[in-house]
């Protein structure tokens, strides 16, 4: 006998004693007829390669002893045994779990005991490796959201380190279910309890990773089109990455031009400051030391219309304005009160305009000959110059007759 076989002799000797022990509340007969040919039992179940937990001991394959023993006890038609109930808190606390699990062995006892769910266990038990899967993806799945490796919903990791955590998460619970590791009672109930919250976590994520996936892609869908969709612009004028409050024109000589209507290429205002139906702009400024704020105030156009593009615009205090209840608007009652702004230069320096002649350009330009100078280029073809008339008169009233117009009578 290898070592191999003594120690799976051990177990069956050990798990058969155990089972007898449950069952010592009967008879001895009875026992004997329950246990009849169990070690041979155990020993072909560990040899058997075709079996549920396959690698996995006596414990994982049929469950605790007493487990066992109610099972025998079940098949016998006899009532199982009533627990002994511990003392102490911490016994107290699990009382519940006791009774839970003592009460699912004995419906998986009367199940196992009808016709149809034997084929249903082996199907399962076929299963087993997509469950081991699923319950380390799970367990992996939850670690990177707890340790925020991974943002927002996925079915599989997307960093190098998550894939090594996913790939170790199903290696440790495949080998857990093969039985590979074996573990104390303590361990046993623990990683019994981890395996069934994980069962519920995979069911959960199950449900709602797909919408959450949606729900995700959605409000991509809807952050990409609100930046590809282009935003109507705002009226004003933006220097440097800053609203401009007013507006100062100058000639092409550098001199200040007050009250200069700006439009665009369409003949619209340019506005840097409008206020509503013509009363105080929305520009509002407190000096320091002044006893109320100061808006800017439009300058009357035409039928008392407010014209919001005439720079540079003025500022009125509050004072100088009053609310009309007639026709529901702010109006000025004290044109005296509005002052000008300081330009921020007395002469910007003059520009040349393309297009514009340039002043030496026209101190270049030669002279007209004199009139009555021969002209060489208007030669007659004998070579003589043509003769000039002389001058007319300024002073001769038949001067102006020289384009065929009659003179004007003199005076008498």
């Amino acid at each position: 006998m290898t070592v191999i076989d003594d120690a799976v002799a051990q177990d069956v000797r050990t798990y058969a004693a155990q089972v007898r022990a449950a069952l010592a509340d009967l008879g001895t007969d009875q026992v004997d007829d329950l246990t009849d040919g169990l070690e041979a039992n155990l020993a072909d179940a560990l040899a058997d390669e075709r079996r549920r937990h396959g690698g996995g001991s006596l414990v994982d394959e049929f469950g605790p002893p007493a487990a066992y023993a109610d099972e025998l006890r079940t098949a016998a038609g006899l009532a199982p045994t009533a627990p002994s109930e511990p003392r102490g808190l911490r016994s107290a606390l699990g009382a519940p779990g006791r009774a839970a699990a003592q009460r699912a062995r004995h419906v998986l006892g009367r199940l196992r005991a009808t016709r149809w769910f034997p084929p249903v266990e082996d199907l399962l038990v076929a299963l087993r490796p997509a469950w081991w899967v699923l319950r380390g993806w799970a367990l992996a799945h939850l670690l990177l959201q707890m340790t925020g490796s991974e943002a927002g919903s996925f079915w599989l990791p997307s960093t190098f380190a998550g894939w090594v955590l996913l790939a170790l998460a199903v290696a440790a619970s495949a080998q857990w279910g093969r039985g590979r590791w074996r573990t104390g009672p303590r361990w046993h109930r623990a990683l019994l309890a981890l395996s069934t919250f994980l069962a519920l976590a995979a069911l959960v994520l199950l449900l709602t990773l797909p919408d959450q996936q949606r729900w995700q892609q959605q409000m991509l869908d809807d952050a990409w089109g609100s930046s590809a969709t282009a935003v109507d612009p705002l009226d004003g004028v933006v220097v440097e990455g800053e609203y401009a409050h007013n507006l100062f024109v100058y000639d092409a000589d550098g001199q200040p031009v007050d009250g200069a209507q700006i439009v665009d290429q369409r003949g619209r205002p340019v506005l840097v400051d409008s206020g509503p139906d013509g009363g105080p702009g929305e520009q509002t400024d407190w000096p320091d030391g002044a006893d109320e704020p100061v808006h800017h105030v439009g300058a009357a156009g035409p039928g008392g219309q407010t014209r919001w593009n005439v720079y540079p615009l003025r500022s009125m205090p509050a004072s100088g304005w009053r609310y009309d209840g007639d026709t529901g608007r702010e109006v000025v009652v004290a044109p005296e009160l509005a002052r000008a702004p300081a330009w921020p230069f007395a002469n910007a320096g003059g520009v040349r305009l393309w297009g514009a002649p340039d002043a030496s350009d026209e101190q270049a330009a030669p002279a007209p000959a004199p009139s009555g100078a021969p002209d060489v280029d208007a030669a007659t073809p004998g070579g003589a110059p043509e003769a000039q008339a002389p001058p007319a008169d300024p002073a001769d009233p038949a001067a102006d007759a020289a384009d065929g117009d009659a003179a004007p009578p003199v005076a008498p």
